[in-house]
């Protein structure tokens, strides 16, 4: 589906989605714009001007890893280490704050003046694609890499047949559960369950428990039902385990059909049950999992950091928990949905082929098996991804097995953010107000058709 310049500018009205754990540690937000890149005439706007030998280029890059504090030097060092490796290219970093990042990349981009390399997660390049500042990286992009990349990441990077950006520390959304409370409730605490089935009875026996030692509820799993967008982002991987969908074939917003029905259904009913907590959000589900009272959760990698810290236990935290790939539903595979960040080059870059270079060589294995020791973030790359350095520990493989199956959200069009909204609205009308599944998927449905002008 095209994604139309007014679409993505209409979006610059609404904050973006910050999806948790993309923004922790944030330093004081700038009140001024990025620093402008070289103007562009409109007779070279597009005309590459990588510096020939002995010369050197500058080219900037857009980031908010600048200005937060867990990310910020890992980051200068991999520019510091590609300009050492590349002495006729030059990087300056604009560090713009999250929550102002997808406003601020736009307004420069329509203006004519994005940083050269522009990061994004998945919903910020839809609507920077949809705003026309992206370039085609299919012929710019070396073959290599790209038959390197999972085909789920690199299909939630391609807009009508063509690649747009490239992947990098992709989140792909695994299964935790709480080790003590699988053996109190009489389950083998080494054993993950495989399928879905298991896991709801597994969810229904821990649940059965009652309450704690301190007459806390316990609950079987913890699944996001309401309040931010980020519960309807994430509900998609819920859909796809029932052979559900958010858009059909054609990209058409096709909510009412028989698998979201299914998976609504099921959620309802633990709801219900008392066994998933119903209309909280993902940080307060982490806040329960944390403190033992929830058995089982889904959550990204960086789930891990937030247990520790929430907890109070730190690294010691580990010895409760275990992990494993999402259970293998109604399609028979480990369905689940991923959040990621994205490199792309602007579409008006006199510097295309500097551009890229940078790009590759922080998608690439030196500055990812880098990346990953500072941060223990993920690569989308096959060869990359399967490395020692990259799978240290369980928690690892668990996590680089789950790229595997790991599908992109569907985020085809400028205003995703907004219908995600819209979506959770829906989850909250069905699991809190009781309301007719049917009826709600058919107004939603509309609702979101309308935003997105189908």
């Amino acid at each position: 589906m095209k994604k139309t310049l007014a679409a993505a500018l209409s979006a610059v009205m609404v904050g973006s989605l910050a999806l948790t754990g993309c923004q922790s540690n944030t330093k004081p937000a700038s009140t001024e714009a990025p620093k402008e890149t070289a103007a562009k005439t409109e007779e070279n706007k597009t005309e590459d001007t990588t510096a020939a030998a002995g010369q050197q280029v500058t080219i900037t890059i857009s980031n908010w890893l600048e200005a937060e504090d867990a990310t910020s030097a890992i980051f200068k060092e991999l520019l510091d280490d590609f300009m050492a490796a590349n002495p006729d290219i030059k990087v300056e970093s604009q560090a713009i704050p999250f929550n102002q990042y997808k406003d601020q990349v736009l307004i420069a981009g329509t203006s004519g003046n994005a940083a050269d390399v522009i990061m994004g997660n998945s919903q910020m390049m839809s609507a920077f694609n949809g705003a026309g500042i992206l370039a085609e990286l299919d012929t710019l992009a070396s073959k290599e890499v790209l038959d390197d990349i999972y085909p789920g990441y690199l299909s939630g990077t391609t807009y009508d047949g063509k690649v747009k950006a490239l992947s990098w520390a992709p989140h792909p959304i695994a299964m935790y559960y709480n080790k003590e409370l699988f053996t109190k409730a009489g389950l083998d605490p080494e054993k993950a369950p495989a399928t879905w089935d298991e896991m709801t009875e597994a969810a229904k026996a821990i649940a059965a428990l009652g309450k704690d030692d301190a007459g806390n509820t316990l609950y079987g799993l913890g699944i996001p039902t309401g309040k931010v967008a980020h519960t309807g982002t994430v509900f998609n991987g819920i859909f796809y385990t029932y052979g559900g969908h958010f858009v059909d074939d054609a990209g058409t917003v096709d909510l009412n059909n028989a698998g979201n029905v299914e998976a609504l259904t099921w959620t309802k009913q633990l709801v219900d049950e008392k066994v998933i907590p119903g209309g909280l959000e993902i940080k307060d589900l982490r806040g329960l999992f944390a403190s033992g009272q929830i058995g089982i959760i889904f959550d990204g990698d960086m789930g891990r950091g937030a247990f520790r810290s929430s907890s109070g236990l730190n690294e010691e935290f580990d010895k409760k928990m275990g992990v494993a790939i999402i259970p293998a539903g109604k399609t028979g595979r480990s369905e689940t949905v991923y959040t990621e960040h994205q490199l792309g080059v602007f579409a008006k870059s006199k510097n295309q082929e500097a551009a890229i270079r940078l790009i590759e060589y922080l998608i690439g294995k030196d500055a990812m098996v880098k990346y990953h020791k500072s941060n223990a973030v993920l690569s989308a790359r096959k060869s990359i991804a399967t490395l020692p350095e990259m799978n240290e520990d369980e928690f690892m493989e668990v996590f680089n097995k789950q790229s595997e199956t790991a599908s992109p959200l569907p985020a085809t069009n400028a205003m995703f953010d907004n219908a995600m909204n819209e979506v959770t609205k829906g989850i909250e009308r069905i699991v809190v107000n009781n309301e007719d599944i049917a009826v709600v998927l058919e107004e939603t449905n509309k609702t979101i058709r309308e935003m997105y002008g189908q």
